[in-house]
């Protein structure tokens, strides 16, 4: 015991004789900067400025050199440069983009922060280089592609001075549209890329190439707005980059074509799934009386939660005054109406699983998770406080299901279209159908059906958080 003491006591008087290592202290300092701008004049959007600066520090060693390209208040540029020892100097170029609020004649600054490694701080501003705009004496509302048909082979604006804007009056364009706007644009329909070009990268409206739109680096400018039925104004602000639409005031429909007023590939599915239906956003009224045309029978094909048929071609909406999604999947004559997928709980619910499809007359179960078909999940309306309808088609079919015991539908309620906010169906009783709660690992809190009886067919789903139950009527 007592070698063993004594050897810790030896550690513990090495460990008090060893010397402490502490940062050598210096004085707080006094950067200098000096800085010469080598360029006067930039175009915007294609030249580049160029500085040259030196820092000296005679106390205290240099640490870091922060350099902003600005032009207003607007960051062009922004870098640290690393310094050290007591002596820095160097020359450097930035691009200068071309950008909103960035009028002719608006002079680019170079604004220096030189930093030693006490923290004493030197600033310099370094002026003298103006900026120009690129030459736009025209503009033209032009089609991304030869192939893009709904606004023709383009419009060319004029130019307002009180407003200083350019602007397109008197259109009849649809009330969703995909444009850029081109300094010059061929009577052809045609972009002359020679010149500059608006469109949309990372959701910012700048100037882009051809090579950019192509590669999908740059993406077309969408302009829509659900208020309007048509658009009829489109107005350019130059200097702010900022458009503004204007047009006719959406009414609710009183009769829709799917062949003429539903386009094919809607933009709100994805692509896979765009290609089987006709679609577009329709203004409905509630309770009015909405003549439908273009399906092969509308008694089979209007839309069971949404709608009630009246006879003929007419059916009565069920849900309240909006914009709603209407989708003509072809191959089964059956029509989709979902609201705008921005619509939460408590105004409506979604439903998504697998064994389930759109109630046609000649349906399809889907076999995978998702939100990117009307096919994968749907949309349930409030009947009642907090009590939404769902009317699906459901195949149990317990020799393909994936896990013993259990059959091939499975679902969950979510709150919102897409994941994220769901109902558990621990908590909910079930009535009407062998339908379980599930507590299986990777599956808990889902619906699922029981390995036998097997089922099939059109089936009425009752969401009542009320008294927190799942009541199930099979229609046909």
């Amino acid at each position: 015991m007592k070698k063993y003491l004594t050897i810790a006591l030896a550690a513990l008087l090495m460990a008090a004789c060893q010397p402490k290592n502490f940062r050598e202290i210096y004085p707080e300092g006094n950067p200098v900067i000096q800085a010469t701008m080598l360029t006067d004049s930039v175009l915007f959007g294609s030249d580049s400025v160029t500085f040259r600066v030196t820092v000296d520090e005679k106390e205290t060693p240099l640490s870091q050199l922060q350099v902003k390209v600005m032009v207003g208040l607007r960051v062009l540029a922004s870098e640290m440069i690393r310094t050290k020892d007591y002596h820095y100097e160097g020359e450097h170029t930035y691009a200068v983009p071309f950008g909103p609020n960035m009028p002719e004649g608006e002079e680019v600054k170079i604004y220096l922060t030189a930093t030693n490694i006490e923290g004493t701080a030197a600033n310099f501003i370094l002026c003298g280089c103006y900026g120009k705009r690129p030459p736009m004496p025209t503009m033209y509302v032009m089609p991304p592609s030869v192939q893009y048909g709904l606004i023709g082979k383009g419009k060319q604006m004029t130019w307002d001075e009180e407003l200083g804007e350019f602007v397109a009056y008197n259109l009849k364009y649809p009330k969703s549209i995909q444009c850029v706007l081109a300094v010059v644009g061929t009577r052809f329909g045609r972009i002359d890329w020679n010149y500059p070009v608006f469109g949309v990268v990372n959701s910012t409206l700048q100037l882009i190439t051809k090579e950019q739109l192509e590669a999908e680096e740059a993406s077309p400018i969408i302009l829509e707005d659900d208020n309007f039925e048509t658009l009829d104004t489109i107005r350019f602000n130059p200097v702010t980059f900022e458009i503004y639409i204007g047009g006719k005031i959406a009414m609710p429909v009183s009769a829709v074509n799917v062949e003429t007023d539903l386009v094919e590939n809607p933009s709100y599915m994805s692509a896979s799934a765009a290609k089987q239906y006709l679609g577009g956003k329709i203004f409905f009224d509630k309770d009015s009386e909405v003549e439908i045309t273009g399906v092969t029978d509308l008694s089979k094909a209007y839309n069971l939660d949404w709608m009630e048929y009246l006879g003929g071609n007419k059916v009565k909406f069920l849900g309240e005054k909006g914009m709603y999604y209407l989708s003509y999947k072809v191959a089964e004559d059956y029509l989709v109406v979902e609201p705008l997928y921005d619509l939460t709980e408590p105004d409506v619910m979604y439903l998504c699983g697998v064994g389930m499809g759109q109630p046609s007359w000649s349906p399809n179960a889907t076999s995978g998770w998702g939100f990117d078909s009307p096919n994968q999940n749907f949309v349930g309306r409030l009947v009642a406080p907090k009590t939404y309808q769902f009317t699906v088609y459901m195949l149990n079919d317990a020799e393909n299901a994936d896990h013993p015991g259990f059959g091939s539908v499975n679902f969950k309620f979510f709150h919102q279209h897409g994941w994220g906010g769901e109902e558990t169906s621990l908590d909910y009783t079930q009535s009407g159908l062998n339908i379980v709660s599930s507590t299986e690992d990777s599956n808990v809190g889902n619906w699922w059906s029981s390995s036998s009886p097997l089922f099939e067919g059109i089936y009425r789903i009752t969401l009542d958080k009320n008294n927190m139950e799942t009541r199930y009527e099979k229609l046909r």
